[in-house]
């Protein structure tokens, strides 16, 4: 069975690249704003949460303003 190509992060590594909480991580996701894929299951939250590293850099690359909105 060959590797898969795509690089999955977990929730953890997603919040420390954003440099945002996990619990945000977590909104995004369940937000539909950021896909993921749900390893195993849990009470609260799903546990084994897996993001696709394209998945990051497709919500980075989507949320970049202009320096004029920046500016209001």
């Amino acid at each position: 069975m060959a590797a898969p190509s795509e690089t999955f992060l977990d929730a953890t590594e997603v919040a420390t690249r954003l440099r945002v909480s996990r619990s945000t991580v977590y909104n995004l996701v369940a937000s539909g704003r950021m896909p993921a894929h749900r390893m195993g299951g849990g009470k609260i939250r799903p546990r084994g949460l897996r993001i696709p590293e394209s998945a990051v850099t497709a919500y980075l690359d989507g949320s970049l303003v202009t320096p004029t909105e920046a500016a209001a």
